[in-house]
């Protein structure tokens, strides 16, 4: 009961801070799915719309299984790769609160898919050669250079990531090190989550994972009525759970997820 108070408390408080504007997504109650820790930034940039953000995280990042063996050996040889490739803010953050001295990666290139991600390295003064503009890996694989005389590449990551982007570079002749640095799970739900769900007019889905665990934990029931999805690899997850977005972000990020937004209201 006390974890409920909490969360209705937190709800009913962001109504009366938030100072409304003529906006289209004024007093819209949307709920985020992403990790809690990710989610401040996002909330933040709703508020500045007029919208109330509900924080429902539905997935929580843990060591990987062999508890960083397999990232401290590659960061012991990192001589040995031209590339790193850095899919998410998430393993960006791994990586980092295991490198000790960003001195290491003078040599390297770094490529980034997200400007999330991209923010994340800027935070650690850690400078990107390349950046997709469409933020999945088939965006970066479309740009990806071939090998030349070293052809080795880090891939630090989620654990069942997609298969795509390791495969595609090993056609293209690189030597690709994938390697598992953390992994999402389904958090335990907050109590009182599914009365916040029903009070919701929106939720937003950032990856398959928050899909997927928002099903296990919630259920298809207490889906809002309208459904958001970051990009294709989400929305396609979400089509195969049995549901369909009600519409996909501009781009894979929080200003396109917002634009999107601001656009489905202004038509309704």
């Amino acid at each position: 009961m006390r974890n409920y108070l909490l969360s209705l408390e937190r709800f009913l408080g962001t109504m009366k801070s938030i100072k409304y504007s003529k906006k289209n997504l004024e007093g819209k109650k949307i709920v985020l799915t992403r990790a809690s820790h990710q989610a401040e930034e996002f909330s933040e940039e709703l508020k500045k719309c007029g919208a109330i953000p509900i924080e429902i995280p539905t997935i929580k990042i843990v060591p990987p299984l062999d508890e960083g063996e397999k990232l401290r050996a590659a960061i012991s040889r990192l001589n040995d790769y031209e590339w790193i490739i850095f899919t998410s803010a998430n393993g960006v953050d791994q990586f980092m609160s295991s490198l000790h001295g960003i001195e290491k990666l003078e040599e390297i290139r770094i490529a980034a898919i997200g400007a999330g991600t991209q923010r994340k390295l800027a935070q650690f003064q850690v400078s990107v050669d390349l950046v997709p503009e469409n933020y999945v890996a088939e965006g970066l694989l479309n740009i990806f250079p071939e090998p030349r005389t070293e052809n080795r590449v880090l891939l630090p990551r989620a654990s069942k990531g997609r298969s795509i982007l390791p495969d595609s570079l090993t056609k293209l002749g690189w030597v690709v090190d994938d390697i598992p640095i953390y992994r999402t799970v389904a958090p335990e739900a907050e109590e009182g989550s599914i009365q916040l769900l029903d009070l919701a007019d929106v939720i937003v889905f950032t990856s398959s994972s928050t899909v997927k665990n928002f099903l296990t934990m919630f259920g298809q029931q207490y889906l809002p009525q309208v459904v958001v999805s970051i990009g294709p690899v989400t929305s396609k997850t979400i089509i195969e759970s049995g549901f369909k977005p009600t519409l996909e972000a501009s781009s894979s990020s929080i200003q396109g997820i917002i634009e999107s937004l601001t656009s489905y209201y202004s038509n309704k």
